[in-house]
């Protein structure tokens, strides 16, 4: 009876750690992150009364809203990616498979065309980014309810129908605007350069309610693994909860392009390295994508910052020189588990 109970708390212990431990090395992460850069400094010297008012700076105003904004990018991106993976079971379902990556370029492209002083409290880019993404989820949400019988198949065609659509008026309003061809680069490739804490406050609200919105969809998403019909057997509500996947999923992508650019493979990635060490239960993979989606990310984005100082690389780089191989791997792992 003792050896039983022994081993069912070694178990607890276990399973607690394996849960939690990402988030401790997340945070160990997040301080190291504060000491590079350009120039080293400790992170720990913000508590020492002899640190200089520069390094002070660097620290509190520049690196740290940039680590907090890079790390909830990640987590959401992870996040989306997971459920979107899930509800349309298919492994290679990201963040942008709803066109709304394609609709905050087209936002973020058309900013430049209606300069406004009016969105004081946010730089315009970001507000028209942000309003062209939710723009082309609502797009894909009234397309979706011309259909009685909408299918994740259905929704997914439609999102590649309407992402096509705001790359293409994208690539116009460009083709006709030379000038902004550089700006757009920067966006598609993402970065958190100059990103500071108006960018941080601006978000961090709509950023927290998605979170909680992705984890709470995770025992829907359970019921849905073993098919549409049969989840409708057991009592689901499908059309409920292909609504709430994609307003969920939309805004928080929404969050994510606006807050970094458009940054490839951290939504796909995530999810199948979370996936892997604690299996497809979504109330625990959703959750666990976030945490790694947010640690991949902060490396991706210090590597940015620090590779080729004191110049920095489009983040978007990073993560697609690492995601490209890792999107192989999983092809190859399907073909296999066909044959």
């Amino acid at each position: 009876m003792k050896a039983e109970n022994r081993k069912s708390k070694k178990e607890k212990f276990f399973s607690f750690f394996l849960k939690w431990s990402p988030c401790f090395f997340l945070l160990i992460l997040c301080v190291a992150a504060l000491g590079f850069g350009t120039k080293l400094i400790s992170p720990f010297s913000i508590f020492s009364e002899t640190i200089s008012k520069t390094d002070f700076v660097i620290l509190v105003k520049i690196r740290l809203p940039r680590i907090l904004l890079s790390v909830i990018c990640g987590a959401l991106l992870g996040g989306t990616g997971a459920v979107f993976q899930g509800f349309f079971r298919n492994p290679l379902a990201d963040p942008g498979i709803m066109g709304v990556c394609s609709g905050a370029t087209f936002g973020a492209v058309l900013s430049g065309l209606i300069p406004l002083s009016a969105f004081s409290f946010l730089s315009h880019t970001t507000f028209f980014a942000f309003a062209g993404a939710l723009l082309s989820a609502l797009c894909v949400f009234l397309f979706s309810k011309f259909f009685k019988e909408t299918s994740s198949v259905t929704l997914l065609l439609s999102g590649t129908a309407v992402g096509t659509f705001f790359s293409a008026l994208a690539s116009i309003i460009l083709l006709t605007h030379e000038s902004d061809l550089h700006s757009f680069y920067v966006w598609t490739t993402g970065s958190f350069n100059a990103k500071g804490w108006k960018e941080f406050s601006t978000f961090i609200i709509p950023s927290l309610l998605s979170l909680v919105l992705l984890e709470l969809s995770s025992r829907h998403l359970d019921v849905l693994v073993c098919g549409e019909n049969s989840a409708r057997t057991l009592g689901l509500n499908y059309g409920f909860v292909r609504n709430y996947v994609l307003i969920s999923g939309s805004l928080a992508t929404s969050c994510a392009v606006c807050s970094g650019g458009i940054i490839s493979f951290v939504g796909l990635i995530a999810p199948h390295i979370a996936r892997k060490i604690y299996g497809p239960l979504h109330r625990t993979l959703i959750f666990e994508s976030m945490i790694y989606g947010a640690g991949l990310m902060l490396i991706a984005d210090t590597l940015a910052r620090t590779v080729v100082s004191p110049s920095e690389l489009p983040v978007g780089i990073i993560t697609s020189l690492v995601g490209v191989p890792c999107f192989i791997a999983v092809l190859f792992k399907m073909g296999r588990e066909r044959g």
